[in-house]
């Protein structure tokens, strides 16, 4: 008997949901999601220095292990983007958040940032990219949580940075921001959602 692999459990059906700073932006059935952030959206918080909380984000609750796999990629606003146009993956827990996205640098390339808040941001650039896209990856097993990427369809996952969550619940999500610019849209593709963490992630 052969025909189409099932999808994982969990993808884009009704527990996903939108949240965040004006949410805008479509999710079909085939896996596509698109998230445009308006401008000055951004999440950050350090006292001081810059606290804000309003992205716009598609996800959903999940409790256990789980890894989270989606082809993302940014497109900025016409006319040209901005630095720190993002757009990638974020974890929120019961005592902060973490993202994994794809960012323009200040010099107009684009990297791989990730940001930790647990409670404060801790934050952290590079791999460089060859352009606005990656496959982005988040694992979790116990309290332990991971980000991976994968350049290239044809590369293995690479390891990024690994953090600590609480015990729980946590809500997994798509984002997309524009601190500094008048909007920017964020493009994924295929998420897949595994109760099972992915193996030798280092």
């Amino acid at each position: 008997m052969t025909g189409a692999p099932a999808r994982p459990a969990g993808v884009l059906d009704g527990a996903w949901s939108w949240s965040g700073a004006q949410p805008s932006g479509h999710a079909g059935p085939d896996g596509h999601v698109e998230v445009t952030a308006p401008a000055g959206s951004d999440l950050y918080r350090m006292p001081g220095v810059r606290e804000i909380d309003a992205v716009p984000s598609f996800g959903r609750d999940v409790d256990g292990d789980f890894t989270l796999t989606v082809r993302t990629e940014v497109r900025p606003a016409a006319g040209g983007g901005r630095f720190a146009d993002a757009g990638g993956v974020l974890v929120h827990t019961a005592g902060g958040w973490a993202k994994f996205c794809v960012e323009r640098a200040p010099d107009g390339r684009w990297t791989l940032v990730t940001v930790v808040a647990l409670p404060y941001s801790d934050e952290a650039a590079g791999p460089a990219l060859a352009g606005p896209g990656a496959e982005l990856s988040v694992v979790r097993e116990g309290r332990r949580a991971a980000f991976l990427h994968r350049p290239e369809p044809a590369h293995g996952p690479c390891f990024v940075r690994t953090f600590t969550v609480p015990d729980g619940p946590l809500r997994v999500a798509l984002f997309a921001q524009a601190p500094f610019s008048p909007s920017c849209t964020a493009v994924f593709d295929g998420p897949a959602l595994s109760p099972e963490p992915l193996r030798d992630r280092r």
